[in-house]
């Protein structure tokens, strides 16, 4: 690859099974519809957004760096865990992964999380203060959440059966989930 190279995407590459080392000036790399991707290489430290779609043999992500400030995986069945987020991560979506189960800890640079269509999912990590946006959608093994922030301006809880009707406090506010 280019050593100049600062956007990567990669669509529609079902024969690709791994990638070669990416380049110290990478900034964006998006990866779509490569059923057949492992792996990823190491990640630059240049990098700050990175987005694996419908990716479903991947099962596991490298170190994330800590330029990273976008991270968004949709639709990659195999993943199981995520790596420690680095502490810069400003915006965390998780879409459609079934094997997640957990989330490591949130960095408190975090504004934004979205967990959506996560069926293993049990439970959230405790959410910084900085957080600004939460859509939890479709997790029905979610039984409980954390501490809402009283900085949300931004909350959408759908479809997760698993919540009962004791609702959720955010500040001064009480919502009831019936």
């Amino acid at each position: 690859l280019p050593s100049t190279l600062h956007f990567l995407l990669i669509r529609h590459c079902p024969g690709l099974t791994s990638m070669p080392a990416l380049p110290s000036t990478l900034i964006n790399l998006r990866i779509d519809k490569c059923p057949g991707l492992t792996s990823l290489p190491a990640l630059p430290s240049s990098l700050t957004a990175l987005t694996l779609d419908s990716c479903p043999a991947i099962t596991s992500l490298p170190a994330l760096l800590n330029s990273l400030k976008y991270l968004h995986l949709d639709n990659c069945p195999g993943l199981t865990n995520l790596p420690a987020l680095p502490n810069t991560l400003t915006e965390l979506l998780v879409e459609n992964c079934p094997g997640v189960s957990s989330l490591p800890a949130l960095p408190i640079t975090l504004i934004c999380l979205w967990a959506c269509g996560c069926p293993g999912l049990t439970s959230l990590p405790t959410l910084p203060s900085t957080l600004t946006s939460l859509l939890v959608e479709n997790c029905p093994g979610l039984t409980s959440l954390p501490a809402i922030p009283s900085t949300l301006t931004s909350l959408a809880i759908h479809s997760c059966p698993g919540l009962d009707s004791r609702g959720l406090r955010v500040g001064k506010l009480f919502i009831s989930l019936m």
